[in-house]
């Protein structure tokens, strides 16, 4: 019986050992696919060490120009990229639990767009958009992919949540194919344009001059909804005054359902020249 016994044991153990070394590779591999794709967002064309002035700022409404004049723009480099690392909690249905995670995300003024790298154990997820293409992918400890998402409304979406989330990298405010648009003393709207893609979105900003809410339209599933994203108290990062927090909220028919709120730990800003 004791030999029966040690043999059961042995064989969990080792059965134990495997999962957690198929684990392991398997998290690894995740984490080598993520970082050849940032090496591609940040593999810039143009290679300079530019900064930027304040006649750069110029052909932009007042509101804009005063608001990046605020949070420390003029004299950071124009061509750039930005690795910054959250904490929060996230939830795809107003009757779930919040899921708790823990993220980095990375941002590219030379190559516009995002990669969004989270872990919520045991899942592993990625977002992204690059070159005006959107794709989310959730994964089984890096072993299996449990769901992954492509398309026009993936693309259009997440180039919605990119431009929402310039307001935690604003130098990709002036990107080019950017054009703005007053609405009132408070809000203006951003008109952005990428290959096929046309997206607008409003942003609405405080008596301080700062943004502290964006609007715009994104798919859920596959039909449009009213995305909210509203923004926490300023704190300084790197040089530049940023929203320590975000939340991202979807204004389904008039009830508004809170599905992502982030915090930033930590925020580096890098040179395009290596």
């Amino acid at each position: 019986m004791k030999k029966v016994i040690k043999m059961v044991l042995a064989i969990v153990i080792g059965i134990i050992i495997l999962l957690v070394l198929v684990s392991i590779v398997g998290v690894s591999s995740f984490n080598s696919n993520v970082e050849k794709e940032k090496e591609a967002l940040f593999d810039a064309n143009i290679k300079s060490d530019d900064k930027i002035l304040l006649e750069d700022l110029d052909t932009l409404p007042d509101l804009v120009k005063n608001y990046l004049i605020k949070v420390g723009v003029v004299g950071k480099l124009k061509h750039c990229n930005v690795v910054f690392n959250q904490k929060g909690k996230i939830r795809d249905n107003p009757d779930k639990s919040w899921l708790q995670f823990t993220a980095t995300q990375y941002m590219s003024s030379t190559n516009p767009g995002f990669i969004w790298k989270a872990k919520s154990l045991p899942m592993l997820i990625r977002d992204k958009s690059m070159n005006a293409k959107g794709e989310i992918k959730v994964s089984f400890l890096g072993i299996k992919n449990v769901a992954q998402f492509s398309g026009l409304e993936v693309d259009q979406s997440s180039l919605g949540r990119y431009l929402g989330e310039l307001i935690w990298f604003p130098i990709g405010f002036l990107d080019s194919d950017i054009s703005w648009k007053t609405i009132d003393v408070k809000s203006v709207k951003a008109i952005m344009i990428k290959g096929k893609l046309t997206l607008e979105g409003i942003f609405f900003f405080n008596q301080n001059g700062l943004i502290d809410r964006f609007e715009t339209k994104r798919y859920r599933d596959l039909r449009l909804e009213d995305f909210i994203g509203e923004v926490g108290a300023y704190k300084n990062y790197d040089g530049l005054l940023l929203p320590e927090s975000m939340t991202a909220i979807w204004n389904l028919k008039g009830r508004k359902f809170e599905y992502f709120k982030s915090t930033i730990v930590d925020y580096k800003i890098t040179n395009t020249i290596h």
